[in-house]
């Protein structure tokens, strides 16, 4: 792993003075926002979140919850600026079906990527630029035309996997949608901490994806830090200083992408806190015997990677691995958090995202999270497993 050295300060002054605002609030926009909060929350922050689920961690780690649709059915200009105290940063640390554009324009500052870098990272030619400047692979892909049968249509803006499927090969693209050629390999989150014009590697999982109805890669888990050869770190590391090349940001991003061999396809950029990092920080936790957040500070981080630089040959955690696993409903149901509780477990696993309160939920839709400890001799045993 690259060593970093002295940092170039090229992140913007409002963006500076939200990396100093420490034991302060934090407004959390997402999706789902419970594994950022509680990260937050270890990082000395009083996170404010805004999701869709209000479960009941979720609840646990924020100052206080709202629920995501109240600002987004809004009819406000600037419907966030109501709730987020003076001077709290805003983060975006989860995808958003229908965007971010709502949030703005807006007086208040932004931690980590601004609305327009989730913008600028959304478009084609960005991620080819990017791919080349690393030296990787990327998909074939197009945004106008006839759609090809068997190739990817992936809705811009979506996330979860909830908004790729496979074109049958009728009509023109889709508008708001590109269509990329199929890739095999093993897809994977790669994890990173921005330090404005580079980037330092912290840990590659591998994601977990489930098929419901048309949607064949709907994220199920994670599974990780994996094990990675020299040529992987090396080509990853390019990639995400590639990033912050094009693209400056201070604080955690994620790149998917698919490795089969030695070799290393983009897939999307996601310039905030992806549902894997949990993972990686449990790891970088137990290597190094302290808490640990992507929420820390640079230098935090900084010292983190220079300690594993010296006690582990360069590469990052990778003597501890985890499984985030997402459950389903096979049924319609009716789900109380005491049903987890009854649950048989050890003092190991952990279950999340639990429903606060008894919910109807739809076959399909998400019960909860089990997150429990791999043994590294067994990890590749549980990729045929999981997969």
């Amino acid at each position: 792993m690259q060593t970093p050295g002295q940092i170039q300060n090229s992140q913007s002054p409002r963006t500076a003075d939200c990396d100093r605002s420490r034991r302060g609030p934090v407004v959390l926009v997402g999706a789902s926002v419970r594994a950022a909060a509680e990260s937050a929350r270890i990082a000395g922050f009083s996170p404010i979140a805004v999701d869709h689920y209000g479960d009941r961690e979720t609840l646990a780690a924020a100052r206080r919850w709202y629920q995501l649709d109240d600002f987004l059915d809004s009819l406000e200009s600037r419907p966030l600026d109501r709730i987020v105290p003076e001077r709290a940063p805003i983060a975006l640390v989860g995808g958003l079906e229908r965007g971010y554009g709502w949030i703005g324009p807006t007086e208040r500052s932004f931690w980590g990527a601004s609305p327009e870098q989730f913008l600028t990272c959304d478009r084609p030619e960005f991620l080819s630029d990017l791919a080349a400047r690393a030296a990787v692979r990327l998909p074939e892909t197009r945004c106008a035309g006839a759609a090809s049968p068997g190739w990817l249509v992936k809705r811009r803006g979506s996330s979860g996997g909830l908004g790729v499927s496979y074109s049958e090969g009728v009509g023109e693209i889709p508008a708001g949608a590109i269509l990329q050629r199929p890739v095999r390999g093993r897809i994977c989150g790669a994890s990173f901490f921005g330090l404005g014009d580079r980037a330092m590697l912290l840990g590659v999982c591998r994601l977990l994806k489930k098929r419901i109805g048309p949607y064949p890669f709907v994220f199920a888990g994670a599974l990780g830090p994996i094990p990675l050869n020299v040529e992987l770190v090396n080509a990853l590391g390019r990639l995400g200083d590639a990033f912050c090349c094009l693209s400056p940001l201070v604080g955690p991003f994620n790149i998917d992408v698919v490795l089969r061999h030695d070799t290393v396809t983009l897939l999307e950029v996601n310039p905030r806190w992806s549902a894997s990092m949990e993972l990686v920080e449990r790891a970088w936790g137990a290597t190094l015997n302290e808490p640990c957040s992507m929420f820390d500070e640079s230098a935090d981080w900084i010292r983190r990677v220079e300690q594993i630089a010296l006690d582990h040959a360069g590469v990052f955690p990778s003597d501890h691995a985890f499984l985030k696993r997402v459950l389903f409903a096979r049924t319609d149901r009716r789900v109380d958090a005491t049903d987890f509780d009854r649950q048989p477990s050890d003092d190991r696993w952990v279950w999340k995202d639990v429903p606060r309160r008894p919910t109807d939920v739809r076959r399909h839709e998400p019960l909860a999270t089990l997150i429990a400890p791999l043994e590294r001799m067994s990890l590749q045993q549980a990729f045929r497993v999981m997969v």
